[in-house]
């Protein structure tokens, strides 16, 4: 007491700072090794699922189609031929937006001489696989480490190259390729991915996209399969029929022309 009396309670304000910066570093610490253990758990699942899908899903596949038969099996082969081509359409499209830009941003840094750049390429690579935001998030690090450490034109060539590539990633890569693998309008897309977070975490983020576009090209079979009935959409086989649809407007039906009604005899 008569040391901290003497330092006009200085050393008690000094134990306090250094009390509440221990408790605020062991808080930290255990956030962060909570939310590394659950990613460890995703990906520890996530690889023993696929491996488990890759070895045995042929036979499921066929289980479950042993106990249809005729249309039922034939709709949901199908149904699930398609959902197969969007997960690979989806997976392969994003493995190739992510790579090229993780890639092209290690380069940069390397060029660079910026620290972290294996690291940050890795991180830019899985983020990429969460549409728009990832990608936005893992190229922020990157200019936020050249901004620490880099001199005013290593801060200047990256955060032109950060801005580029979002702009060409978010606003013509990722729609074209979302639009053609899962046939997902952008605006669905930025609405499942904080959907996906809030029910699932960051697992949520990922998949909530895939799931959608496999929703979206399955429900009416699996509709059908319930007993539902659904309008059958036109094939090219079916030609249209301009009456049927202006009277599905709700307007009247042009009237017929009488002339077309005569019948005209054939000569003998």
């Amino acid at each position: 007491a008569s040391v901290n009396d003497t330092a006009d309670g200085h050393l008690q304000i000094g134990q306090d700072a250094l009390a509440a910066g221990v408790s605020g570093t062991l808080e930290l610490i255990r956030s962060w090794s909570s939310g590394l253990a659950a990613l460890g758990t995703i990906v520890l699942l996530s690889v023993l699922l696929a491996f488990y899908f890759l070895r045995d899903g042929a036979s499921l596949r066929d289980r479950v189609l042993s106990r249809a038969q005729g249309d039922v099996a034939r709709q949901l082969t199908a149904a699930g031929g398609r959902a197969f081509e969007v997960l690979g359409g989806y997976m392969v499209g994003t493995a190739a937006i992510s790579f090229v830009g993780a890639a092209s941003q290690l380069v940069i840094m390397v060029v660079l001489d910026l620290p972290l750049a294996l690291p940050v390429f890795v991180l830019s690579f899985f983020g990429g696989f969460i549409p728009y935001i990832g990608s936005l998030l893992t190229t922020g690090v990157a200019f936020l480490v050249a901004v620490a450490v880099g001199q005013p034109i290593d801060i200047l060539v990256m955060g032109i190259w950060t801005l580029v590539f979002n702009l060409v990633q978010g606003n013509i890569v990722a729609p074209l390729v979302y639009g053609r693998t899962t046939h997902i309008h952008p605006a669905i897309v930025l609405v499942a991915i904080p959907a996906g977070s809030a029910v699932a975490g960051i697992a949520g983020m990922f998949l909530a996209v895939p799931a959608i576009g496999v929703v979206a090209t399955t429900w009416r079979t699996l509709l059908s399969l319930m007993g539902t009935d659904l309008p059958s959409r036109p094939t090219a086989d079916d030609s249209p029929d301009p009456d049927a649809d202006t009277m599905a407007l709700g307007e009247p039906a042009p009237a017929s022309d009488p002339s077309s009604d005569v019948v005209v005899p054939e000569a003998t």
